[in-house]
């Protein structure tokens, strides 16, 4: 067997073992104990996961901050089930425990994040919605090149006791939040894989409650980011860099290793 051969025989082998052992389940897991694989496609296997490795450190790298800022909307022409890739990724992110069952709603996972979805053609009726209330920021030029808009919330803990504060500075907040934020970047890094310039922006206009409203977002939830997805086609557009990609330092500059 060639290589390709051995990557479609393994894929085949191990879909089999998870649908024979866990049957339908959506999160059905392949049970790799009970393969036995003979030295070619071992070797593959090692070798095709360098590959994998290698590609997903050239996805991390390219990922980067990139506005595209239009006068007047692009046409609008979302692909829905691409869009949705992005989305699943976040799924991914690790979480340590399950968000209050206070948010379990027409949403009902555990998971501590929501997101919420606009393709383009949403994207420019929010743009009208916010030039109605006088909105001239960039979030609305934005909307009209964005090829969609992800809004990521994070679901905190109610309160034990009355508090101005968001949220209550807790351990367990403070792990729902990281959580969210995993789930941020899982769907970065699978937007420019494929070939989406992105964004997350921390809110502006879109944490304020017309939009939530708008969006049916519940209050009860905090805005983490708006995850804008742009064309790679730049043409026509005013584009802005993230200003801190290339100041952040060598990795010893934030990292070393205890002795």
């Amino acid at each position: 067997m060639t290589c390709h051969q051995n990557r479609s025989f393994l894929f085949r082998v191990t879909k089999a073992t998870a649908d024979s052992t866990f049957g339908s389940q959506l999160n059905s897991q392949p049970n790799f104990s009970r393969l036995t694989l003979d030295d070619s496609a071992e070797s593959c296997l090692v070798a095709n996961m360098h590959t994998n490795a290698q590609a997903l450190d050239e996805v991390i790298r390219q990922r980067r901050t990139l506005k595209m800022l239009a006068a007047e909307p692009l046409p609008a022409s979302t692909q829905r089930e691409v869009i949705n890739e992005v989305i699943a990724a976040g799924a991914w992110a690790p979480f340590h425990k399950p968000s209050s069952s206070t948010h379990r709603g027409e949403l009902n996972s555990f998971v501590p994040w929501r997101a919420y979805a606009l393709d383009a053609a949403a994207c420019r009726r929010l743009r009208e919605k916010l030039i109605e209330v006088g909105d001239t920021t960039k979030i609305v030029q934005m909307l009209a090149a964005a090829e969609a808009l992800i809004q990521v919330t994070w679901l905190p803990n109610p309160a034990k006791s009355e508090t101005d504060a968001l949220f209550e500075p807790t351990l367990e907040n403070m792990e729902h939040l990281a959580a969210a934020s995993a789930a941020v970047q899982n769907m970065l890094l699978t937007a420019t894989a494929r070939g989406f310039e992105n964004y997350w922006s921390s809110g502006g206009a879109l944490r304020e409650k017309l939009v939530f409203d708008w969006m049916g977002i519940p209050a009860t939830e905090i805005l983490l980011g708006g995850i804008f997805l742009f064309p790679a086609e730049t043409d026509n557009v005013e584009t802005a860099e993230g200003k801190l990609r290339h100041k952040r330092g060598d990795v010893e500059t934030w990292a070393k290793w205890i002795s």
